[in-house]
């Protein structure tokens, strides 16, 4: 009950304004890498720096900006797209270099990943929080349940906390 008093909604706008800054930064890094390093000395002088920094700039998706937006605490359709989302993203981060070099692209790749984990979810999907007493829907097999509820550890429900 006191960290709902506590979590107040300018806490979840800081959250969505990291999100924003850091899909904004990392655009930058994955394409132009030289607009935001140019100056510095180790950049220039480290061979393959702005590589090392082009694919940090596509995986600052699952490191920093799905997580930004499941800070925020969302429920219903947007915590699926979020958990969709959270999955989703790594394994394009993963298995895209394989097709493509271009950094931009699968920062891109990436962008459209959570924009289609949100369209399915508020589009395709129905609002599985609503069924079932655990909060899971009953349409859902036991090993996708199984995941959705890995990516909730740490939120009250594994020590039994009350709705």
């Amino acid at each position: 009950m006191e960290r709902r008093a506590v979590f107040k909604g300018w806490l979840k706008n800081v959250f969505l304004g990291q999100a924003l800054i850091s899909m904004a930064l990392s655009y930058v890094m994955s394409t132009n890498p030289d607009a935001i390093f140019g100056s510095f000395g180790w950049y220039n002088n480290i061979s393959n720096m702005d590589t090392s920094i082009q694919v940090l700039g596509f995986w600052w998706w699952w490191l920093f900006i799905v997580p930004s937006l499941r800070s925020r605490r969302p429920t219903g359709m947007e915590k699926k797209a979020l958990d969709i989302a959270f999955l989703g993203t790594p394994l394009i981060s993963l298995l895209s270099p394989v097709v493509t070099k271009d950094t931009g692209v699968i920062w891109l790749a990436n962008f459209a990943v959570v924009a289609g984990a949100y369209g399915f979810a508020f589009l395709g999907g129905e609002d599985d929080d609503e069924e079932g007493d655990d909060g899971e829907g009953e349409s859902q097999p036991g090993w996708l349940k199984f995941i959705y509820k890995s990516l909730d550890f740490g939120s009250g429900r594994e020590r039994g906390a009350r709705r």
